[in-house]
This record gives structure tokens, C-alpha cells and sequence, in this order.
């Protein structure tokens, strides 16, 4: 390809490429160029999947709780309130799911290497439920014996009595959404808790030493100056947690905040320029502190903390996928969970998967995969993406990769490229570019996908990311 057929995909050459290589970061979609399935085909595949598909490599297990005590103003997840009876019913039915589905050939033919349960908000779930689907999936599931299971929660309603119940299930890493320690900015976020309390939280985590303790901050909330987002960072390294995440604001449309933003009741959030100055502080700070950055989000002070389901999961490996609103993959195909709780209920009451449509994938779907989880890691072989025809991908995007460097992006050595701050902060525009370019070489349509389906529901595959 030539410069002037990439040149749509270039950065802008300036002082700064952190702050304005891009004018907007573009959204990376889990089941980008995947095509809908026909929904007549799609019973068919699945008894098929469930009955004879093979995994080269070990899997990973999604498990979805779609319930939240209140909606916090930035997320764009928030399905189904919270309440004891809803609840118990759900987990009645995620068991039921589990057990039934484990009684196919596939789930039992390769061991299992991380568990992650996400929402919506697990720990709104009592200690007795959590405890039984943990339990459920441990008598269930060939887990590996290093098996990485991760539970995400929120301090509030997350007691002592349900973090010892879930440690003594098998939780082995707690992720704990903490998004800020300052009072003011969490209250307008939706956060009961203030800063002491949320200190005293995830302190009281650490200390039972019993689990990897990973901790979530935003950064670009309105209120959350340049000196909060500091402290911010110097609380997390002064609590010493194993790991920490460092998200910045994507302000989705018709979320509260954004609602709240656009009629002047919250102050503005920072500005793309801003979240990009911010993103390259916390990268500095935790460098200087000798964290190690495994990803382009996220860091790690102990090797406790391995982050597998979030690294396995760019890089494309089956996951089998429970509760209503998940999303897995088994080869080439994707899949998602009934997001409508009184559907999924009738399916999985009548035996059957609540299966709400499936996607597939073509030939360059291994490519998609290895340039993803590159990037992801800040280090990608474009040698060693392989492209049908025996091409490779290093000869078709050489100019782009040259503007990259220009630009501050990436540093290259041979055909290894690697990304400097700027280019993990925009790692999600670099991942676009390739997408759209192995577009251009698509080999065609996929045999039995209706070109005219254009329904696939929201789901959640991996960790729920703020941004």
C-alpha cells in the first residue's frame, strides 16, 4: 500500500503527540468485523460447538451479575437495580446455566486458566450467593490449579462477611472500582463512600493477603483537577495495593453524566488534551515508583498480580460466557446472553442456552487477534502477522509505520514496533487503522451469515473498562 492510501489513518506531526496526534480516540469493539449469524443457523451451530469444538490453548470463563445498587453517573453498563428477591431468582438461574451446560462435551475438554466475575456489580450479591456460584463453578469447570478467579466489586455493600466468603470460595484477585479517593468527585459520581473510608476499604483487603487486591481509577471526571489526580495517584501507591488501573473518561452519550454535563449541573469534564497530560502523569508516577506497566492500562507492584483474563481475553481465546448480558467465543465464533432477564429466565427454565445471536469470524481473524494483543502490550512483530496468500503485514503498512515514528507513536527496530506514552494512550486509533486496512483485504463474505442481520445485543466479555 501507498502513502497515499494510508494516509487517512496518519497522525499529526506536532509539539506534543500525547496531547493531539488524534482529534478523537476511536472505540475498540470486541466483535468488530465479526458478521451476524442467521438466527435460523444459529441452534444448530451451537449443539454443534458444545459438542465437538476443540481449544488449542486453555479457556477462560466470563460470569455476568447485571444488578447495581444505584447507577453511577459515568457508566454506560447499568441495566437492572439491585433488590434481594431479583437477585436470589438470578442466581437460582446462573447456577442452573452453569450445571447444565457443563454436562456438554466441550466445557469438560480443556482446562480453564482464569474466571472473571464482572457486572453490573457482584459484590451487591450476598456472601451466601457468591459463595454458591463460585462453588458451582469449581465443581462444574476443569480450572486449572493456578487458576486466576477475579471478582469485581465496589465498596459499598461489599462487607467483611462477603469478602471472606468469596476468599474462602476461591477468589484469588479482587478488582475494587475506586475511580477517585476524593470525596467531592466520587459523590458526584454517584459514590457513597468518601476518601478515609475508601482508603480504610481497600486496605482492610490488603492486609487479609489472600488475594491479588487490584484497584480502578478514572482519570477526567469533572472536579478532578490536575493536583486531585495526583493525589489521587499517590494514595494508590501509599495503599500498595498489587495492581492499579488507570482509566481515562470516555463520556458515552445518554449516560447521566453526560446528561448532567450538557445541562450545566456538573462542571465540564477535562478535555481529550487534558485526559492525554494526565494519562502521561500517572504513567511517570508509577514508573518512578518501579511499578511495572503489563498493559497500556494497567501496572503491577508484585508479581501476584498477573491481569491473565484481561491479557488472554485481546488476544482472542475461547471464553465461555454465563449470566444474563455476558459474551463468550469458541473459535470463530462469538456469542452473546440473553440481556433481558425474563428471557433469559424462559431459556434457561425450558434447558436451553439463552443464547441471544452468535457472530462469526473469517480468515483474518488470528490477524485481528495477534495485532490487538500487541498492541495491548505495547510490542507488536508485524512479521509475524500472516495474511492470506502467504503476505505479510509489515510490507503493506510500512508507511504507515514510518508516519507513526514521525509522529511520536511508536519506536521501530527491524519489524518489531513498540509504543512510546503517546501511542498507548492512542493505542485504541492504532488498532483501528489495522482494522480498517485488513478490511481492504477481506477475502469476502463468510459462508451461512445473513448479510442482512444487524442485531447483536450489548454484552460484556472482559473487565468492565470505564472507558
Amino acid at each position: 500500500m501507498t502513502a497515499a492510501d494510508l494516509a487517512p489513518y496518519f497522525a499529526r506531526i506536532g509539539d506534543d503527540p500525547l496531547r493531539d496526534a488524534f482529534t478523537a480516540r476511536r472505540a475498540v469493539l470486541p466483535w468488530r468485523h465479526k458478521r451476524p449469524l442467521a438466527e435460523d443457523a444459529v441452534p444448530a451451530t451451537w449443539a454443534r460447538l458444545m459438542s465437538s469444538h476443540r481449544s488449542p490453548n486453555k479457556r477462560l470463563v466470563y460470569i455476568h451479575v447485571p444488578f447495581c445498587a444505584n447507577h453511577c453517573l459515568f457508566c454506560g453498563f447499568y441495566r437492572n437495580a439491585y433488590t434481594p428477591g431479583s437477585a436470589a431468582s438470578y442466581v437460582d438461574l446462573l447456577v442452573e446455566e452453569i450445571e447444565h451446560e457443563a454436562a456438554a462435551p466441550v466445557p469438560g475438554n480443556q482446562e480453564i486458566e482464569a474466571v472473571y466475575l464482572g457486572g453490573g456489580t457482584p459484590s451487591a450479591l450476598s456472601a451466601k450467593e457468591l459463595s454458591r456460584i463460585l462453588r458451582t463453578v469449581k465443581r462444574s469447570l476443569p480450572l486449572a490449579p493456578d487458576c486466576e478467579i477475579t471478582l469485581e466489586g465496589r465498596i459499598i455493600h461489599f462487607d467483611p462477611e462477603k469478602i471472606d466468603a468469596s476468599l474462602e470460595a476461591g477468589v484469588n484477585r479482587i478488582s475494587i472500582g475506586v475511580q477517585s479517593f476524593d470525596t467531592a468527585v466520587r459523590r458526584r459520581q454517584g459514590r457513597r463512600a468518601g476518601k478515609e473510608e475508601a482508603i480504610g476499604f481497600v486496605g482492610a483487603i490488603r492486609d487479609r493477603n489472600r488475594a491479588a487486591v487490584v484497584i480502578d481509577l478514572l482519570y477526567g471526571l469533572p472536579g478532578q483537577s490536575d493536583r486531585i489526580w495526583s493525589e489521587d495517584l499517590r494514595i494508590a501507591a501509599d495503599i500498595a495495593p498489587d495492581g492499579v488501573d488507570l482509566y481515562g473518561l470516555n463520556l458515552i452519550p445518554g449516560t447521566p453524566l453526560q446528561q448532567a454535563i450538557g445541562a450545566g449541573k456538573f462542571p465540564a469534564a477535562a478535555t481529550l488534551k487534558d485526559i492525554g497530560a494526565m494519562y502521561r502523569a500517572g504513567v511517570e508516577f508509577l514508573a518512578a515508583k518501579g511499578w511495572a506497566q503489563i498493559s497500556n492500562s494497567h501496572w503491577a507492584r508484585t508479581p501476584r498480580e498477573r491481569n491473565v483474563y484481561n491479557l488472554r481475553i485481546k488476544e482472542g481465546a475461547d471464553c465461555l460466557a454465563y449470566g444474563s448480558g455476558a459474551g463468550g467465543t469458541l473459535g470463530r465464533y462469538s456469542y452473546s446472553v440473553a440481556a433481558d432477564l425474563d428471557t433469559y429466565r424462559d431459556a434457561v427454565t425450558a434447558g436451553k442456552k439463552p443464547l441471544d445471536g452468535m457472530r462469526v469470524s473469517n480468515s483474518l481473524q488470528p490477524a485481528r487477534n495477534a495485532i490487538t494483543a500487541g498492541l495491548e502490550v505495547g510490542r507488536l512483530d508485524l512479521e509475524r502477522i500472516a495474511l492470506p496468500h502467504g503476505d505479510t503485514l509489515a510490507a503493506r503498512v510500512a508507511p504507515l509505520i514510518e508516519q507513526w515514528r514521525a509522529a511520536g507513536l511508536v519506536l521501530v527496530a527491524g519489524h518489531v514496533v513498540s509504543l512510546t506514552t503517546a501511542g498507548r494512550f492512542w493505542y485504541s486509533n492504532l488498532i483501528s487503522a489495522f482494522d480498517s486496512i485488513l478490511s481492504e483485504i477481506d477475502p469476502g463474505a463468510v459462508p451461512g451469515v445473513s448479510a442482512d442481520a444487524n442485531h447483536i445485543p450489548e454484552l460484556h466479555q472482559r473487565a468492565s473498562q470505564p472507558s
